[in-house]
């Protein structure tokens, strides 16, 4: 509890953190929880991901968004943007990836979310009968069932 209030918050809409150190840019997006970022240090090349572009995890939807797809395919849009800046992708799970890791994963994320878009199954170990994890093909089929949820109440 001694350190609780000593962290300042950034104010909204800042696109770099304070310090003297590497400049460090924030790539703000909403695919998954409101107010997610992950973090470009731009000197060295890293992309601290948070919880996105895992290879073990498959991407996790803000499924209280209101267009939590597109959300996520905007984000993936961002880290496409940077991606010739990057030379290493640390993401929350997993393990970290090389500059062409960081493409590979974002093409198989994107075909993820596209799949779940049109209601299908995708062609994505980590949801497989492999999947790294076992209890992945079942967030898979709850993610699913919330989605055709949404799309019946339109």
């Amino acid at each position: 509890m001694d350190l609780l209030g000593l962290i300042t918050g950034l104010p909204a809409g800042a696109t770099q953190i304070p310090s003297a150190g590497p400049t460090v840019r924030i790539i703000e997006h909403q695919a998954h929880a409101p107010g997610h970022a992950a973090l470009l240090i731009e000197e060295c090349g890293v992309l601290v991901a948070g919880d996105m572009l895992s290879d073990i995890l498959m991407p996790f939807l803000d499924l209280q968004a209101a267009n939590p797809i597109e959300d996520y395919l905007a984000a993936l849009r961002l880290f496409e943007s940077v991606a010739d800046d990057v030379v290493a992708v640390v993401p929350g799970h997993g393990s970290v990836g090389g500059a062409g890791q960081l493409r590979a994963r974002i093409r198989q994320d994107r075909a993820y979310v596209e799949a779940l878009y049109d209601g299908g199954v995708p062609d994505d170990v980590r949801v497989g009968p492999s999947a790294p994890l076992d209890w992945l093909p079942e967030v898979h089929q709850w993610q699913l069932q919330r989605l055709a949820e949404r799309r019946q109440r339109k």
